[in-house]
């Protein structure tokens, strides 16, 4: 008979929330269950409910997760020094996608969310998106209608990422960022010349 291996309380509760995050992805939240995330972490229930103590609770600790990571992505992302003759929409687009290609799970989780996830799904969603256009602002806000062009990048931006983590093969970095080049100038006019 195999032993179990015995991890420690954080270890463990990772463990869970990649199992987690895993089935999510791959079959929605309706196949999440206290019942299979235990039978394919090798523990009990007990031990799930030791760490969350309620299927709600798991799923809420996930989305938390995924969120920061992704969120830490972006932030990372956008701080990067723009480089020369680039625009600052292409060049945070650039960030983004290096952030999707090393963690598309998350990615996955926050873009194309499955059917029936928990309501703090879509209050996270509307956040990030919150955060996407007040960084979307700081680069639109010496155009003539910022508001529409914020909307436009952002949908932009949204879609980019989302046919990066469909379609990987079809659609690879440099096309979207030409891509997002040729609208982003549309938008913001000509990038500033830089010495």
């Amino acid at each position: 008979m195999a032993t179990r291996r015995r991890l420690s309380g954080p270890r463990r509760r990772a463990q869970i929330l990649d199992v987690t995050r895993r089935i999510v992805v791959e079959q929605g939240y309706h196949a999440v269950t206290f019942d299979r995330v235990a039978a394919e972490c090798g523990v009990t229930r007990t031990v799930l409910y030791q760490q969350f103590d309620s299927l709600p609770r798991l799923l809420i600790a996930l989305l938390d997760r995924e969120v920061e990571h992704a969120f830490a992505g972006f932030r990372q992302a956008v701080a990067r020094p723009v480089p020369a003759g680039e625009d600052p929409f292409t060049a945070g687009l650039a960030g983004v996608l290096e952030a999707v290609d090393a963690a598309p799970a998350t990615w996955r989780m926050l873009m194309l969310p499955a059917e029936g996830g928990p309501p703090e799904l879509h209050q996270r969603l509307a956040r990030a998106r919150a955060v996407t256009r007040s960084h979307l602002h700081k680069i639109t806000g010496h155009q003539d209608d910022p508001e529409l062009s914020i909307r436009v990048l952002h949908a932009l931006a949204d879609e980019l990422v989302r046919l990066r983590l469909t379609d990987p093969e079809h659609h690879p970095v440099e096309r979207l960022l030409a891509q997002s080049r040729r609208i982003a100038r549309a938008c913001l006019g000509p990038s500033p010349v830089r010495d």
